[in-house]
């Protein structure tokens, strides 16, 4: 059996974006602080290098090992829809996630692919703390039940309209159907008392750090002569997923609505209620993020005139969310520019990094350092 160190390339936080992550399986057990996984991996051999491919194939190996761990905290589809992320956090940020990998068995397959299969001790501590460092400010889980007349509604009118509006506004919401799959009621009932725990499981599970949950409701009102009114109620309030903290408050009561139903009426009602709902929320969350923004310093590497210089600035001033940029240098060696963003860092260098003109070579909370390429 040979032992495999990971000390320098141990942030292997990829391994979610498989997208196949699920509770810890039988192939993990506990052993103290550590988690004992075993799984297999592949690799490409390419004009023969054998060890390029076994290299590949002990970071697959190890991608699923720590998949089993990671999946218990993170749905697998919010992983596969932030791959882009995972990569980044483990070629920039991750350190200590996974201990060190036995390889059990190694070797070339015939159809040209290595295959190694490895048992790898990861730290779960860790894998927490790093998938926490992925939770966006910007994503939002939306929980907003509806009952028209005690009935549940099967397309919530009030809830629709609050997501149609936030995505318009650039927020990334998740998906009603998989968050309805997904969310316990139990959830639900302890985010509606302000569960600080139930907020961070949530949070944490789709990496989103604001949740709004609430409710919408109809009453009956009055039959004048054929003509049925009815009154709706909705409520919505913003969390925090990290802290618990409320930081948006709406409330709208007696929303009227007529029909020739009683269920007509209500569902009127909700449609009146849905608009001024929906546009409350958006103003508090966007006065909310406006006091998140904060400088972020971009300095780029190699950029050979003024003229590129003034080209980088207009494609971060495009980038969504960021609502400022600043010039504070040019330089053929390092060149910087200062962008103001309410957003984790990791969200805007992994979009700067998608532009194949620049390399990302670093990034901390405050700082981007990439490299230019014609």
């Amino acid at each position: 059996m040979r032992r495999f160190w990971l000390a320098p390339v141990s942030g292997i936080l990829l391994a979610a974006a498989l997208g196949t992550a699920g509770a810890q399986g039988a192939s993990c057990r506990q052993q103290g602080d550590l988690h004992v996984c075993e799984a297999e991996g592949f690799g490409t051999v390419f004009v023969g290098d054998l060890a390029q491919a076994r290299d590949e194939a002990l970071i697959d190996a190890s991608r699923r090992a720590l998949e089993q761990v990671a999946g218990v905290q993170v749905d697998a589809e919010t992983i596969t829809r932030n791959q882009a992320l995972f990569d980044q956090l483990i070629r920039t940020q991750s350190r200590g996630i996974i201990h060190s990998v036995d390889v059990l068995e190694d070797g070339k397959l015939p159809d040209g692919r290595y295959r190694v299969r490895v048992s790898a001790r990861v730290k779960a501590g860790e894998v927490k703390d790093k998938l926490e460092s992925l939770v966006s400010e910007l994503a939002l889980v939306v929980l907003i039940p509806e009952q028209n007349l005690g009935q549940p509604t099967a397309q919530p009118i009030v809830e629709n309209e609050v997501v149609s509006r936030l995505e318009e506004a650039g927020y990334r919401v998740l998906d009603h159907a998989t968050l309805q799959k997904l969310a316990k009621r139990d959830q639900v009932a302890a985010l509606l008392r302000g569960d600080e725990q139930a907020a961070r499981e949530i949070g944490l599970k789709f990496l989103s750090n604001l949740i709004v949950i609430g409710q919408a409701t109809t009453r009956f009102s009055q039959n004048n002569q054929g003509i049925i009114s009815a009154y709706a109620r909705v409520t919505a309030r913003a969390i925090e997923s990290e802290t618990g903290r409320i930081i948006a408050n709406v409330s709208l009561e007696q929303v009227r609505g007529f029909g020739r139903s009683a269920e007509t009426a209500g569902e009127t009602a909700l449609g009146n209620a849905k608009k001024a709902a929906a546009e409350q929320l958006i103003q508090k969350l966007d006065a909310y993020f406006k006091k998140k923004e904060r400088p972020i310093e971009v300095r780029v590497r190699s950029l050979p005139t003024v003229d590129d210089y003034r080209r980088t600035k207009a494609f971060l001033e495009k980038q969504r969310w960021v609502s400022g940029v600043e010039e504070k240098g040019f330089s053929p060696e390092q060149s910087v520019l200062v962008v103001t963003y309410p957003e984790k860092t990791l969200y805007l260098a992994s979009r700067l990094e998608r532009e194949p003109r620049y390399k990302l070579l670093e990034f901390d909370r405050v700082r981007i350092l990439m490299e230019y390429r014609p």
